[in-house]
């Protein structure tokens, strides 16, 4: 099951920098300060030697002349890699002499163990340390008011996965959808996809029933979900016909579960499984 380990979290911040401002403000307890601007800039930190140094994301703050009062560099960590805590700080430095301004390590982590690894400080030598921040599921506020997901969709989605148990008392999964319903259908899709994944099947039967018997979502449902629906759909019609031909002895061979498992036809899907109970073998099943 994905959650915070994923890639996703990198994409929410690249398609919502400010996403990244609000991470650091969970990490570090203190406020961001005002900005005019926040953009995912250059993430290669590489020097003039054959070494390539590249961050999963790179959000640089920006004033209102232009100038950049603050880098935060964001990485993914899934497992321990002792060769980051030589890299980690290459990053730390080189943005810094960039941008010419404060640069914070941020490190998503899927649970407290990593996030106390990652929480080490890292020694440079006599008087030099650079101490990443790391963030956690526990760490990520449990999103359940509208506004405040209107305003940062993303960190809503974040939200939801990080707490993917709580969530199906209703408020936080009420804010995810007003938070989706502010976004274009490509990217609210994206999103839908990656909660949908990371989410209990009761909670995501929770979310289908929100969003056709809660007025204020009805046009959600109708614009995103039945993709969803008609998914799930498709799954079962898939799971029925390799039941059935298994059932009658029938040798299934992993190409032929493929081809089943990647249709999304429900015409077709209906029309294999009353083969299935007739074919005498299971390739014939694409016969016409």
């Amino acid at each position: 099951m994905p959650g915070l380990d994923h890639e996703m979290p990198i994409a929410l911040i690249h398609n919502r920098p400010e996403t990244a401002l609000e991470l650091l403000r969970v990490a570090t307890g203190a406020p961001v300060p005002t900005f005019a601007a926040a953009r995912v800039e250059a993430v290669d930190s590489s020097q003039p030697v054959p070494v390539e140094r590249r961050a999963d994301s790179v959000v640089v703050v920006r004033d209102e002349t232009g100038k950049a009062t603050m880098a935060v560099i964001v990485e993914v960590q899934r497992g321990h890699d002792s060769a980051k805590r030589f890299s980690w700080p290459v990053y730390v430095t080189t943005l810094r002499s960039r941008y010419k301004c404060d640069t914070a390590l941020l490190v998503i982590c899927p649970d407290q163990a990593m996030a106390r690894w990652c929480r080490q400080a890292i020694g440079l030598g006599p008087g030099g340390v650079i101490t990443p921040l790391a963030i956690e599921p526990g760490d990520i506020p449990l999103v359940t008011d509208p506004t405040v997901a209107r305003t940062c969709p993303e960190l809503a989605v974040m939200s939801v996965v990080a707490h993917a148990e709580e969530a199906d008392d209703g408020p936080a999964l009420e804010a995810l959808l007003a938070g989706l319903a502010t976004l274009d259908e490509d990217r609210a899709t994206v999103y839908l996809d990656y909660v949908f994944s990371a989410l209990p099947a009761v909670t995501v039967k929770r979310l289908e029933e929100m969003v056709t018997t809660i007025q204020d979502f009805e046009h959600l449902g109708e614009k995103y979900f039945s993709h969803w629906l008609d998914k799930g759909e498709a799954k079962g019609e898939s799971d029925a016909i390799i039941n059935v031909l298994e059932a009658r002895g029938l040798e299934v061979h992993d190409d032929v579960r493929e081809r089943i498992r990647q249709c999304q036809d429900l015409d077709q899907l209906r029309t294999w499984v009353r083969r299935a109970v007739t074919v005498t073998s299971a390739a014939d099943l694409f016969n016409e």
